[in-house]
């Protein structure tokens, strides 16, 4: 009887853990980074005017919902901006021609310290979020790849000094695989600077997790999955690598009529369609890794629940 009973009670315990699998353990996302993560911040910032609604979707830098509002979570507090850098102080970052100055995250991150009382916070179920670097790059081509990963690094610092203990950090995508005029050689080039990146990004990353047993931070490699999912397009219903729309002078020329097959919506940004397939990716990126973290936790219980079933039934 006994034997049959823990049986049901581990596999009760396996279903569980499939399922806590699947979704993140996070009521709240506080988010920094660029046009990846923008839901309307730069929109607002320029009254309204950019990026153009519509045929932008409700001022975010593609035709629907970003990536992070896709991970199943309601409270977002967002403060990324389309066109930001990992800091200005390192490099300047723009948007809306390159006439609007905007916070990179260093003072996306400050902005968020010095108007949020941290008692008020639940860190154990807020999930901090990084996804920055690709601006320092545009706007300086000569910026050495580990400054920028170093300069992502001093952010999640900055995170943990103010009591984070949950993180997620991006890595930069294929940017080589941009719809533009680029030569062989830029491509290289950028192929090139992209890899450096991802590989000192990962090692600071690495050694951070080392040092800190009591903190979680999770490195999405985005990067192998847009490769993924360009090896795999016809599986995603995605035919066309080229942009949908154009931007000329700030305006929007309309190059396709059904953007849920294209990569790209313009010539620097992803479509609703991509930043879907990027949220559900990492949703259950998150999820199983924060389930593997608790995983010893969850089997204590489990064991603890059996050996006090064991003894009540054989007394």
């Amino acid at each position: 009887m006994c034997s049959y009973t823990c049986y049901k009670l581990f596999i009760l315990f396996l279903t569980y853990y499939q399922i806590n699998t699947q979704y993140i353990p996070f009521d709240t996302i506080v988010s920094f980074g660029d046009s990846n993560s923008d839901t309307g911040n730069v929109y607002s910032l320029t009254h309204q005017i950019w990026p153009i609604v519509p045929p932008y979707y409700r001022g975010r830098f593609t035709n629907g919902p970003v990536w992070i509002e896709k991970l199943g979570v309601s409270d977002i507090k967002n403060y990324a901006y389309g066109g930001a850098t990992t800091d200005n102080n390192l490099v300047q970052g723009y948007t809306a021609g390159g006439v609007q100055v905007v916070p990179g995250v260093r003072q996306q991150i400050l902005i968020y310290v010095n108007q949020t009382n941290k008692n008020e916070i639940n860190f154990e179920r807020t999930l901090y979020i990084i996804w920055a670097g690709a601006n320092d790059f545009y706007f300086n081509k000569l910026l050495k790849p580990s400054l920028v990963a170093d300069s992502n690094v001093n952010r999640v610092k900055e995170l943990l000094k103010f009591g984070a203990k949950h993180l997620l950090i991006v890595n930069q995508p294929p940017v080589h695989a941009l719809p533009s005029n680029l030569t062989e050689k830029d491509i290289a080039h950028l192929k090139q600077r992209t890899i450096y990146h991802n590989n000192n990004l990962s090692a600071g990353i690495t050694k951070l997790n080392y040092n800190h047993n009591e903190i979680s931070i999770y490195l999405f490699d985005v990067y192998s999955l847009i490769l993924n999912i360009i090896d795999n397009k016809s599986n995603y219903s995605l035919t066309s690598m080229d942009n949908c729309w154009n931007i000329v002078n700030g305006k929007i020329i309309t190059l396709c009529s059904n953007p849920e097959s294209y990569f790209y919506i313009d010539q620097y940004h992803f479509t609703a369609r991509l930043h879907e397939l990027i949220g559900n990716a990492a949703r259950q990126f998150i999820g199983t890794s924060s389930a593997i973290t608790h995983l010893p936790s969850l089997i204590y219980i489990i064991l603890c629940a059996l050996i006090t079933f064991i003894i009540s039934s054989s007394s």
